[in-house]
């Protein structure tokens, strides 16, 4: 049988013809209805069957920005049985070339130019005018459950990035696979964020569920907004950075009409942010946290975010409970990885169906992480007595001063409760005297200055919440912090511009 995850899809594509699916950037003012969608997608799926992708083989798409083909294509390959690796960003990026020649690609679809690694290509304006001259003829479903579905590549700050390998059966169990089905009204669905991502997979959900998808091009507080307000009632998906923009713009400070839900993730964001924004536009909230490997491993749901605003302000701080079909275990460092209890910070394992099926080519990797059935996310944390999961850091980004180990996040935290200071960033560099020193960046607030006297207070900050040890001992100020491709602080570039030198104060 044919895997669910592209069965289940289709099915909704047509079971709500006629209704809008798909606007925004890259179709040229059409909006096309699930009907037609469906259509496109098989004019799309017989191009690239005619160029040889079929079910196993590889389907690299590189596009230079978030555009609505990228959603027809990976609906295609889908339907092919293909295994997608698709790329939104700029292809002169670190790392492109090297995907191209790890994903093992049968063909090379892209918007922008492309490095020549020995596969055909195929411009996607190419691409789509031979679609445009076919007919739509349904295309037998040939995926099948264990599939890979797609090779995610991380965002490789720490090194090459990595394949991750997804089967069709994992991406059907991944909680919220099947969306927002059973709601009264789906509504539009605005996605900002890389549709090589978290957004994409949500798109998908929308449509199952009979809703609309406009695509913007990039975030942009203005864009969003217009966008909410024509297309309202409206949900989106964004990540912490954004957030902020959106809090500083005095367009959308108070809210933004139309806009009716928003879910966050794939970055840490600051509690006092949160519950500012929480408190202010009046949305339904929901974050989640997961990681490429596991998709989503936590829940903080909407009710959540308004018991934090009522009464109990520390579970904005909390990356939420384990989502559907997800087990999730604290363990402590090393081969032994023994469970520990609720408040001790240790390794975060992972169990569910939705786990990746392993490192695309690397079996070295994938023993690394993968240990009967469990994941090890790199991520460190505790669980609270209520199960919700606490993220304490990056494995990698621990700073070790005098033998204690100095947590990045609740550092970042507490230097960010200082009045002058909207967003922090900590990393670690080799100090003589304590092994390794803390080094904090700091983005000044709205109309604060960038002052010593503002850091020193901030760093004072850290002592008096957390311990002296916590305490940076050098510091920068800095307009914005650098984000990589995933739109996580670079903490790699931090550590860079760390080494270089001390810091101003």
């Amino acid at each position: 049988m044919a895997a669910a995850y592209v069965t289940r899809l289709v099915e909704g594509l047509e079971g709500h013809v006629g209704r809008p699916a798909l606007g925004g950037f890259g179709l040229g003012g059409r909006v096309l209805d699930h009907g037609a969608l469906l259509a496109e997608v098989y004019r799309i799926a017989g191009v690239l069957g005619d160029a040889g992708v079929c079910r196993g083989s590889g389907l690299a798409c590189v596009l230079g920005e978030n555009r609505a083909q990228a959603l027809l294509l990976r609906t295609a390959a889908h339907v092919l049985g293909a295994r997608l690796t698709l790329v939104v960003r700029d292809a002169s990026t670190y790392g492109v070339e090297h995907l191209l020649r790890d994903c093992r690609p049968r063909l090379v679809v892209h918007g922008v130019p492309v490095p020549d690694t020995g596969a055909p290509r195929l411009a996607l304006a190419e691409l789509l005018g031979r679609a445009a001259r076919r007919e739509a003829v349904a295309v037998p479903l040939a995926a099948r459950e264990d599939d890979i579905a797609r090779v995610t590549y991380t965002g490789g700050t720490t090194g090459r990035p990595k394949g991750v390998a997804t089967t069709f059966r994992a991406l059907a169990a991944r909680s919220g696979a099947y969306g927002t089905e059973g709601d009264r009204d789906p509504g539009t669905f605005v996605s900002v964020t890389s549709l090589a991502a978290r957004s994409g997979g949500r798109c998908l959900e929308q449509w199952r569920a009979g809703g609309r998808v406009e695509v913007l091009s990039a975030f942009d507080a203005g864009r969003l907004a217009a966008a909410c307000r024509r297309l309202g009632p409206a949900s989106t998906y964004l990540m912490p950075p954004m957030i902020y923009r959106l809090l500083e713009d005095p367009r959308t400070a108070e809210g933004i009409e139309g806009l009716e839900a928003i879910s966050y993730g794939a970055a840490p964001i600051l509690p006092q942010r949160l519950r500012q924004a929480v408190a202010a536009w009046g949305c339904r909230w929901q974050q989640g946290y997961g990681t490429t490997e596991a998709a989503v491993v936590t829940r903080l749901d909407p009710a959540d975010h308004t018991a934090a605003v009522a009464d109990r302000p520390w579970l904005l701080g909390s990356a939420g409970r384990p989502a559907a079909g997800v087990e999730i275990e604290i363990r402590e460092a090393g081969e032994a990885g023994r469970p520990l209890p609720a408040g001790r910070t240790g390794d975060v394992w992972v169990r569910s169906a939705a786990l990746m099926s392993g490192y695309w080519m690397r079996p070295d990797l994938t023993a690394e992480v993968l240990r009967d059935g469990w994941l090890r996310t790199g991520d460190l944390g505790h669980l609270d007595g209520e199960g919700y999961l606490y993220l304490d850091d990056r494995a990698k980004d621990m700073v070790v001063v005098d033998g204690d180990n100095v947590y990045s996040l609740p550092v970042e935290a507490a230097l960010a409760r200082h009045p002058a200071v909207t967003q922090a960033a900590v990393v670690g560099r080799p100090s003589a005297g304590t092994g390794e020193e803390v080094c904090a960046f700091l983005v000044p607030a709205p109309g604060r200055a960038a002052s010593r006297k503002a850091a020193a207070e901030a760093c004072a900050l850290v002592a008096e919440r957390l311990a002296p040890a916590h305490r940076p001992t050098a510091v920068w100020w800095t307009r914005r912090l650098p984000l990589t491709a995933n739109g996580k602080v670079d903490k790699r570039a931090l550590r860079a511009r760390a080494m270089a030198g001390p810091g101003p104060g």
